[in-house]
């Protein structure tokens, strides 16, 4: 009972460092996020506007009732968190709501993407461009037009920002992660049990160091290949890079599996399992909104830490307080 006692604070830990740098970076790349859907303002509206631009845009709005007039024509995108937004004029850009209201009476050129957020089309209200709903489901009124699909928000936060991730995928994702697991838990069993123990002993400094790694290996790698003759060295540190995230997430997964395995079925507790255990549960988790990249980050830097702190499993970062 004692060590199963250990062993829940251990994995309770790991999970809480995992959850920590996803969020960090999560809040890092918001404002990105909105920022950046500027960069992709429609070039063919198909609204036939008389009008010129309203000389007027809008920020990020907080809990904000703002409401484009009939007579404006709003040519940028609109990002609004919580509050109330009613369009009876134009608005040629995308729209972004996060658990807001959002209200169109008017006409909308570009693609609406809602975050647990209402929509709702009055009659004579045009939409040209593609819903992304995540938690909600937009509601049509009679005499309103809509030219486009409706995606609903069945992944995680990432199909809203890269567009639609269907069945296929996730199960060519899910079996190819489990193929990679097994065959490196075949060849390399010894390295990776190395990167599970580091990874234990020293969750915090292996996600610290997975989190730098990650940040200082992009302004690396683009000076590396922006002086063209280290191209060929910059792609060896990608494969470098990539190696140790698959070595990391695998390793912590099978942490994960054993976990798992050793309440509900202790009999089938053995490395390959935990391997496909936790794999999966961690992919399945991944499809969920919000919380799922995160937690796939996490798991991503922890492993990634580990692996280099542990130098790709070669040896122990500091000696088990328990014998292998």
């Amino acid at each position: 009972m004692e060590k199963e006692a250990v062993a829940s604070r251990h994995l309770l830990s790991v999970l809480l460092w995992c959850l920590l740098p996803g969020l960090l970076l999560f809040a890092v790349s918001l404002p990105f996020f909105i920022y950046s859907s500027r960069a992709f303002a429609a070039n063919g509206q198909r609204i036939d506007v008389q009008q010129a631009c309203t000389d007027r845009h809008y920020g990020p709005l907080f809990n904000s009732n703002v409401a484009i007039k009939s007579d404006e024509v709003l040519c940028s995108d609109l990002t609004a968190f919580g509050g109330t937004t009613t369009i009876a004029g134009d608005v040629q850009g995308k729209i972004v709501v996060f658990s807001g209201n959002l209200l169109i009476d008017g006409n909308v050129e570009g693609d609406i993407t809602l975050f647990g957020s209402s929509l709702t089309l009055k009659p004579g209200a045009m939409v040209n461009g593609t819903i992304y709903a995540c938690g909600t489901q937009p509601e049509f009124d009679a005499g309103s037009h809509f030219h486009g699909n409706v995606v609903g928000c069945t992944g995680s936060i990432s199909q809203l920002l890269y567009g639609e991730m269907d069945a296929n995928f996730r199960f060519w994702s899910l079996l190819t992660w489990l193929a990679l697991g097994l065959l490196l838990t075949y060849l390399l069993p010894e390295h990776l049990m190395f990167v599970r123990l580091t990874s234990i002993q020293k969750t915090r400094r292996s996600v610290v160091l997975g989190l730098l790694t990650v940040l200082l290996s992009l302004p690396v790698l683009a000076i590396l290949i922006a002086l063209i003759v280290s191209i060929p060295f910059a792609i060896l540190v990608m494969i470098g890079l990539v190696v140790a995230w698959a070595m990391g997430v695998v390793a912590v997964s099978s942490l994960i599996g054993e976990y798992i395995l050793r309440r509900v079925a202790a009999h089938y507790n053995t490395s390959m399992w935990q391997v496909v255990i936790g794999i999966t549960v961690l992919m399945v988790v991944g499809w969920l909104p919000y919380i799922g990249l995160l937690v796939q980050i996490g798991v991503g830097l922890l492993g990634l830490g580990a692996v280099f702190l542990s130098r790709f499993g070669m040896r122990l970062y500091s000696q088990p307080k328990q014998p292998l």
